[in-house]
């Protein structure tokens, strides 16, 4: 092999001469080229953090919220949307009316699955009595099932269970599980105030329960973050403003004597869901009212064209336009 590696001796190489003379000719001349310089790190201090590209922008039904798949959902439009475009304006009223009215039972239905165990407990003592059931004919328990009722209703109002706005299954289930929360947060205060007064101790102060900073605290996840106006949280001071003064004074004032007549501890709650559910119906009543401009505006589009219907004629002669 040191033919073709060389000894290092050039009396040693015994190469061929045809074979040498074609290294000679092949063998670059000039200058040898230099290698780049190694490259200069930048001072930690000196070098600008480039802003981070914004994420594609895909709607809340695709699974990969990090912008992955944005172009298949860039001519994306919900179904409901979809389903309303094709909708006449009577259909549109009889929707508005129809959603609230469901709202409303669907409060209910809420709450009635949140207070289960103590439906169960009312059932169970009505079927099946001790001897001190039988006597009271229930009433520590049936009392128990109402009070449950009755303030998960309102937690339900109060955060938003109502609103027309449209929202995901996931949104109404988080908004549930939050007002069943606060309800068993507020039994515990209870206790902890019944035990001070029990034991002589300072009967401690807590922060009303559906104050701002307590319902935030209790909903740990992305209704929380959410616009002022989501499902999810308690009416704001510039909304409650709104919604009282659509309210006509002398209806004020008999929502105002309703809640001045509960307990302390009541009052905000009952005033919260008030609140809660006056403000779905100025939404329904906002929806309504904007279907009557629409269709009013294409009654008057129909006219000028010619196209004018039956029911054109009608409305014009009671005065609708």
């Amino acid at each position: 092999m040191g033919w073709l590696w060389g000894s290092g001796n050039a009396a040693n190489d015994k190469l061929d001469a045809s074979l040498r003379d074609f290294l000679d000719k092949e063998n670059p001349t000039g200058p040898k080229p230099s290698l780049p310089s190694k490259p200069v790190e930048k001072s930690t201090e000196t070098q600008t953090t480039e802003p981070e590209p914004q994420k594609p922008i895909v709607p809340p039904e695709s699974q990969f919220q990090d912008g992955r798949y944005a172009h298949l959902w860039k001519n994306y439009v919900p179904q409901h949307q979809l389903e309303d475009r094709s909708k006449s304006e009577q259909d549109r009223l009889r929707d508005a009316v129809d959603s609230f009215n469901d709202r409303k039972a669907d409060v209910g239905r809420a709450a009635m699955e949140n207070c289960a165990f103590e439906y169960m407990a009312q059932f169970d003592c009505f079927k099946s009595p001790n001897w001190t059931q039988a006597s009271t004919m229930c009433r520590a328990e049936t009392r128990t099932f109402n009070r449950c009722y009755d303030i998960q209703s309102k937690f339900l109002k109060a955060l938003g269970y109502m609103t027309m706005e449209y929202r995901s299954p996931e949104d109404s289930e988080a908004i549930q599980m939050h007002a069943d929360r606060l309800y068993q947060q507020m039994l515990e205060q209870e206790k902890l105030i019944e035990k001070a007064k029990e034991e002589g101790k300072p009967i401690p102060k807590f922060e009303g329960i559906l104050s701002k900073q307590n319902v935030a605290r209790a909903m740990a996840d992305k209704i929380t973050g959410a616009a002022p106006s989501a499902p999810g949280q308690v009416i704001t001071e510039e909304e409650e403003a709104a919604v009282w003064k659509r309210i006509k004074p002398e209806s004020r004032k008999l929502y105002e004597k309703k809640i001045a007549e509960l307990p302390p501890e009541e009052r905000e709650i009952e005033r919260k869901a008030i609140l809660g559910e006056l403000k779905a119906e100025g939404s329904m009543v906002k929806s309504v009212e904007q279907t009557f401009i629409e269709e009013r505006i294409n009654r008057m589009k129909r006219k000028e064209a010619g196209q004018a219907t039956i029911g054109d004629m009608i409305k014009s002669l009671w005065g609708w336009d």
